[in-house]
């Protein structure tokens, strides 16, 4: 009799012991795919900081620009804007705006130089496109604590894609990679900037120069059912532009 109960007691743990191993396969072929998918996101997400961190230095490097020039030296002749280099013996028009926004162009000879006028820049990194990509620069004056003044006017800032080659893309900074409306204001304005700013010395009377990229990010693993793509990366640079700063002689509008 104990004889029959040990054989019934090593069937029914057999019986189990399949049964578990049949439910540990089904458990990971329904939790296989969940991983892939998060490792894969993982992936995307560590190819987006890197590109976020390049266009983020671009900004930098434009802000740096910017800092040391004259913000109220443009040229209203758009047909001799150009990045450069200058031919020997001759100079290009300075233009503020245009050349700071030169900063983000393929350096001169690269694949990427598709434009001659915007090309001699730092970016190797990326193309921007004209359809959906942009560019923004405004300057402010800062008078007693209090911004009294914002450049270029009327608007009080500049958009590369109002200016470029593509007269039929215009205002992309608006947009977002889809073609959607989703702001009607840069990041830089008045009042962003003006939240910023304490009542301090140091702060009463100064100039600033914000820079912005808008650029639609093209994912490296199409990942187009979870994560919108491309996906707009929006960079910006905000920095100290001694030339703005409020002086008692009027400044001509740019």
């Amino acid at each position: 009799m104990p004889e029959n109960i040990v054989r019934i007691r090593a069937v029914i743990q057999s019986l189990f012991q399949k049964r578990r191993r049949g439910q540990s396969f089904l458990e990971l072929a329904l939790i296989l795919p969940v991983l892939l998918v998060l490792l894969l996101g993982v992936v995307e997400a560590a190819f987006f900081l890197g590109r976020y961190l390049d266009l983020l230095d671009l900004t930098r490097e434009a802000a740096r620009f910017a800092s040391v020039r004259d913000p109220f030296t443009v040229q209203t002749n758009t047909s001799l804007w150009d990045c450069g280099p200058a031919p020997a013996g001759t100079e290009i028009p300075f233009d503020f705006y245009y050349q700071t926004s030169c900063v983000f162009s393929p350096p001169a000879g690269s694949a990427l130089c598709t434009n001659p006028k915007f090309c001699n820049g730092l970016n190797s990194f990326i193309a921007l496109n004209p359809e959906t990509d942009d560019i923004v620069i405004s300057v402010f004056t800062i008078t007693n604590a209090l911004i009294t003044d914002v450049w270029p006017a009327p608007d009080g800032y500049w958009a590369f894609s109002d200016h470029d080659a593509d007269t039929l893309h215009n205002e992309n900074w608006k947009k977002d990679c889809q073609g959607n409306e989703v702001r009607t204001e840069p990041y830089f304005n008045e009042t962003r900037v003006g939240s910023e700013l304490s009542p301090s010395a140091s702060t009463l009377n100064k100039g600033f120069v914000g820079v912005e990229l808008y650029y639609c990010y093209e994912q490296a693993l199409g990942l187009a059912d979870f994560i919108p793509n491309p996906l707009r990366a929006h960079v910006y640079t905000l920095m100290p532009l001694p030339a703005a700063q409020p002086s008692p002689t009027p400044k001509s509008s740019p």
